[in-house]
């Protein structure tokens, strides 16, 4: 009686898990496979994942249609993910020269493909968003030089190269612990340095509240290709490390700038936006995650889900 109570509770929770995770990526019009939904959840567990699946469905909690899972109502998602996919696919052969491109600078330890295309959904001319591992104590020296060389580039490649979010590898937890976050980094695509990008993940296990299949993610970041740096390259990362005075001027001028640039941002969020410590280089103007976030409150309330 006790394993089958036990068995009982453990399903539901699972189950509760699967709603929670499809009523997110509703938020992006976003219909899951059943195989995405295992990888997030229980990679391997493929017969209980279906079953909560199912069950899901027979209640009317989700909806689905061929391999894909959605709310209730949305089947009008479906077509638009096949199409965002299709865009994806062609998008990937230019990311994946833009991520060599990456990997090749001085001081880049790890290379990984965020956002939409990190999911397999695009649309034509999209930008290729890029989280980079950085050696500490160059984060905003680096920075600065991919805004010349992004400057130097003609304006349809520059897209290819939204270096958005640096990291120094002593310092891989991120700041903001949330669904959204977790997401991002359950799906980030590992391009390029495998110690790295698994460090990353490592640093990061409280990720797995939301994302309890993370490992999956991980032991996909174990199989990324070496950083293979070119001799002029190494030439400059060997030479030591940055001087501590080009660094902190760097960090300096891009401060000044965006605090001129986004003067009418309310500081708080200028702050929360535009990360500017030694370790680490954020810049998103507009706040997705705040968005996001509330949106996916808005629908569980709805669904009767308790807030994440």
């Amino acid at each position: 009686m006790v394993s089958g109570a036990l068995q009982h509770d453990g399903n539901q929770v699972l189950t509760e898990q699967v709603e929670r995770l499809v009523l997110y990526f509703d938020v992006f019009h976003h219909p899951l496979t059943v195989a995405e939904v295992e990888r997030f959840i229980a990679p391997g567990e493929t017969e209980r994942i279906e079953a909560a699946c199912r069950d899901l469905v027979a209640r009317n909690r989700v909806a689905s249609e061929g391999p894909y899972l959605f709310a209730p109502g949305r089947a009008g998602s479906v077509a638009r993910r096949r199409e965002r996919a299709t865009n994806a696919e062609l998008r990937w052969p230019a990311a994946q020269r833009a991520s060599r491109i990456l990997a090749q600078l001085p001081w880049v330890h790890g290379v990984l493909v965020t956002g939409g295309l990190s999911k397999n959904s695009a649309e034509p001319n999209d930008d290729v968003d890029f989280l980079l591992l950085v050696e500490p104590g160059a984060v905003w020296t680096l920075k600065s030089s991919l805004q010349v060389m992004r400057k130097a580039l003609p304006s349809g490649v520059r897209s290819l190269f939204c270096t958005n979010y640096l990291l120094d590898v002593d310092h891989l937890t991120i700041d903001d612990q949330n669904v959204f976050t977790a997401v991002e980094l359950a799906t980030a695509v590992p391009m390029a340095g495998a110690e790295a990008c698994t460090a990353l993940l490592d640093a990061n296990r409280w990720a797995e509240r939301y994302i309890p299949g993370l490992r999956w993610s991980r032991e996909r970041a174990t199989r990324a290709p070496a950083i293979e740096q070119p001799a002029w390259s190494r030439f400059v990362s060997e030479r030591g490390k940055v001087p501590e005075s080009v660094e902190r001027k760097a960090l300096e001028l891009w401060d000044g700038y965006w605090n001129k640039k986004y003067a009418w941002l309310r500081p708080d969020l200028r702050a929360q936006r535009f990360k500017r410590r030694s370790e680490i280089a954020t810049n998103h103007l507009h706040d997705f995650q705040d968005y996001v976030l509330r949106e996916v409150a808005a629908r569980y309330a709805r669904a009767g889900l308790a807030p994440w």
